[in-house]
């Protein structure tokens, strides 16, 4: 199992585009995705998730798959418990005790079992991303695509994140994270890609990132010093 992209293009508009984009990540491997604000990088993540059109040689990407946003868009009037079932009853066919028994799972797979009942005001906002990432997990994702999942917490609730992240790879799933945050290379990026201008400029290994940030443009170098 693994995503492989070939020349992905894409026109924005505004005389800007995705151009002829091409990498791979395998089952159980986090990329992140970088580059300065307009880059490209949140645009091709939503291209891959199908929130966009493009066009590309060729598009292997697993399914199902799911997607968490900066926001974690539950349900403000259900509870947690309530915004994991949902789906599954009303998309999937699930019968409630299914659901139940999914929902369970999912809520003791994040640690939070103990706030099901909560709704989302009332937990904190590492516990409403974790809520939105069990939410996916619930419809058994191979592929999960992260939008600046951390850029509202605080580095302490983002270690909770970058934790279940890390946990998830050993269940295979793929995951396709676009971040500012420099933690998230250091601590559970295996691939970086680096964009700028609509394109892939660097595509390879989290700790060879480092090293070839110096052959990169020089206007990028105060950026790319971020992630030393």
């Amino acid at each position: 199992m693994k995503i492989d992209i070939r020349n992905l293009s894409s026109d924005l508009g505004s005389n800007f585009s995705l151009k002829d984009i091409s990498f791979e990540v395998g089952a159980g491997q986090i990329v992140t995705l970088l580059g300065r604000s307009g880059s490209g990088k949140t645009s091709l993540l939503r291209c891959l998730a199908g929130l966009r059109p493009f066009s590309a040689a060729a598009c292997n990407i697993p399914k199902p798959f799911g997607m968490v946003f900066q926001s974690s868009n539950l349900f403000n009037h259900l509870t947690l418990s309530q915004n994991i079932k949902i789906a599954l009853v009303k998309t999937q066919g699930k019968s409630k005790k299914e659901a139940e028994n999914i929902c369970d799972q999912v809520l003791t797979q994040v640690q939070l079992t103990h706030r099901g009942d909560a709704l989302p005001h009332q937990l904190s906002g590492g516990e409403q991303q974790r809520g939105a990432i069990a939410r996916t997990l619930a419809l058994s994702p191979k592929v999960i695509f992260y939008d600046e999942p951390t850029s509202a917490l605080d580095p302490e609730l983002s270690l909770e994140i970058y934790d279940l992240m890390n946990a998830l790879k050993s269940e295979g799933i793929i995951q396709v994270v676009v971040s500012h945050d420099t933690q998230i290379v250091k601590k559970i990026a295996d691939n970086v890609g680096y964009m700028k201008n609509g394109e892939l400029r660097w595509f390879g290994k989290a700790q060879d990132f480092r090293l070839e940030f110096p052959k990169l443009e020089q206007e990028e170098q105060k950026y790319l010093q971020l992630y030393q």
